[in-house]
């Protein structure tokens, strides 16, 4: 279900607000979106507007995993 997951660069690098950027697949569909305080934020297009909740629930639940771990280690 989630496809390429990468880390781009931060919004406001440096600032106070900075912001980390994500972008994946999902069902051959391209989504962003920030990660910010355990929150996964989407931009447009949302996801949700193209799957399930329960699958969106098990692809932020995902991100949440692989952003905690990238900024931890």
């Amino acid at each position: 279900m989630l496809q390429n997951f990468e880390v781009i660069t931060p919004l406001f690098e440096g600032q106070v607000n900075e912001r980390i950027q994500f972008k994946l697949n999902i069902e051959g569909n391209d989504y962003r979106g920030i990660f910010h305080e355990q929150e996964v934020q989407w931009f447009q297009p949302q996801p949700h507007t193209k799957i399930e909740k329960n699958e969106l629930d098990v692809v932020e639940s995902s991100v949440r995993d692989l952003m905690t771990n990238r900024i931890v280690h």
